[in-house]
């Protein structure tokens, strides 16, 4: 399998300074990257920043937090970029693929999230309280390049272990409000012959 550096295959730049209080487009900001490689839903309304459309966020770009304990990142889908103009803030990297077709951004930002990759981008971080990642290790950082096929199956692999995590979550609450309810229950009965 063969490995290149980042800067290889992808151009990579820092967001843009976004204008707080204004409602003409959106930003992805550190808080709203949480590992899953998905961007959410609801993301903050700001004011677009002074380059304009030119730094605006495009399908298959990647965008990976700079600042913190973790650099997590997720892959822009079409269906991120419906509403307003969507841009990145100046604690996140943008990594834009030279060639989408073959590398897949999903698999970029699959592999970003990775422990072990976070772990070798620890190593980049500089400063003691507020970490924060140069763009000069990021983009010297060595990325695997499978083929499509598997690029596509570990992506898909990825997936499901959300979900699974997802629904293990959603077991374990379920699980505890049930127990919860039964002591409830149990507690709010008493027999019969007890009573006065």
């Amino acid at each position: 399998m063969m490995e290149r550096d980042l800067i290889s295959i992808a151009s990579v730049a820092s967001g843009s300074a976004v204008v707080r209080g204004g409602l003409d487009s959106r930003a992805v900001m550190v808080g709203d990257l949480d590992g899953s490689g998905c961007l959410p839903m609801n993301l903050a309304r700001v004011g677009a920043p002074p380059s304009g459309d030119l730094s605006a966020l495009r399908t298959g770009d990647v965008v990976i937090s700079l600042r913190g304990n973790s650099n997590n990142a997720a892959s822009v889908v079409p269906a991120d970029l419906n509403g307003a103009t969507l841009f990145a803030t100046l604690d996140l990297g943008i990594i834009r693929l030279n060639d989408p077709e073959c590398v897949s951004p999903q698999f970029v930002a699959t592999w970003l999230n990775l422990p072990t990759t976070q772990a070798l981008l620890a190593e980049g971080r500089e400063g003691t309280a507020a970490k924060r990642l140069p763009l000069g290790p990021l983009k010297a950082l060595g990325i695997p390049l499978p083929d499509w096929s598997r690029q596509m199956a570990i992506v898909e692999l990825d997936r499901m272990a959300a979900e699974e995590r997802r629904l293990n979550a959603r077991i374990t609450i379920l699980r505890t409000q049930y127990i919860s309810q039964c002591l409830a229950n149990a507690a709010g009965r008493i027999p019969e012959e007890s009573q006065p």
